[in-house]
């Protein structure tokens, strides 16, 4: 924290930078992997910190957790096993288990003291972990799924930056490695990055996704804590196309969007549409 209690995560080379005021700190360890911080915070209450950047905040959690599980599954007939890779504050997992016709969630998170930290200072996020479909699995997950083959029908990759050992989550070998384990209509979300700043090389990772996937579109939504709020996300899938939702799906959707807070059928068809900025950074004409 720097003077007056102030958090500021630096981005963009160091030239762009997001402040969050501090009540205090609640919580500092350094785990096997990275530093784990939660703070609580005048604007964003609860705020979960790795390795001094932003993960999960109180306030605006639902947003990402909502979108990268919700989509997926409007899209995709029957999805009975999801895997999610990284996640650990268990966000993912709390809305796949909305869905009853689900019948395993795997969850592989490579630092179990996130999973731990989580829980104790975020439990809106971690309640699903409790659910008997779900699995919990601390390893890594570029090494975990190197040995599925056709079996999941949604993968999520939850993860950090494309930095120290998240990086190997953006490359054309591991998204390769997603499309093996994947049936043969299955899907992969992952978050792509800010394309204001664009710090890791944006049309890099999507061009990696194409190499894998003959379907791969971008959507976005505003994350409040991350550096410059607005933010895309992968849809990478091997048949469907995002914007075509399962008919036979709509209806229970309807009732379900009334406990969600962001996510609805009418929002999901228009992140779709993109900006030309957005076009041109992933290189989608």
């Amino acid at each position: 924290m720097h003077k007056d209690n102030w958090f500021t995560e630096e981005s963009y080379f160091n030239s762009h930078s997001t402040g969050f005021k501090v009540k205090k700190m609640l919580h500092e360890e350094q785990s096997k992997y990275q530093n784990i911080k939660v703070l609580d915070t005048y604007s964003v209450g609860k705020l979960l910190l790795l390795d001094n950047k932003t993960m999960v905040s109180e306030a605006d959690e639902f947003v990402y957790h909502e979108v990268v599980s919700h989509i997926p599954y409007m899209t995709k007939p029957n999805v009975e096993h999801v895997l999610i890779i990284g996640g650990g504050d268990g966000g993912v997992v709390r809305e796949y288990v909305r869905h009853l016709d689900i019948k395993t969630i795997d969850l592989v998170e490579i630092d179990e003291r996130v999973i731990e930290v989580s829980r104790k200072f975020f439990p809106q996020c971690t309640s699903g972990l409790s659910d008997k479909r779900v699995s919990v699995y601390t390893k890594d997950g570029i090494e975990f799924i190197k040995n599925k083959t056709n079996h999941y029908d949604i993968i999520v990759i939850d993860s950090t930056d494309p930095e120290d050992f998240a990086a190997g989550l953006f490359t054309k070998e591991f998204y390769s490695c997603v499309h093996k384990a994947l049936t043969d209509d299955g899907i992969m979300i992952n978050q792509t990055e800010n394309p204001f700043l664009d710090e890791f090389g944006i049309k890099k990772i999507y061009q990696n996704m194409r190499q894998a996937f003959p379907i791969v579109k971008s959507f976005t939504a505003p994350m409040l804590i991350y550096p410059g709020v607005f933010w895309t996300f992968g849809y990478s899938s091997k048949k469907y196309r995002p914007t075509n939702l399962i008919k036979s799906k709509i209806a229970k959707m309807k009732i379900l969007e009334k406990d969600l807070k962001w996510y609805n059928t009418d929002w999901h068809l228009g992140a779709f549409q993109l900006s030309n900025l957005h076009k041109r950074k992933i290189d989608q004409w």
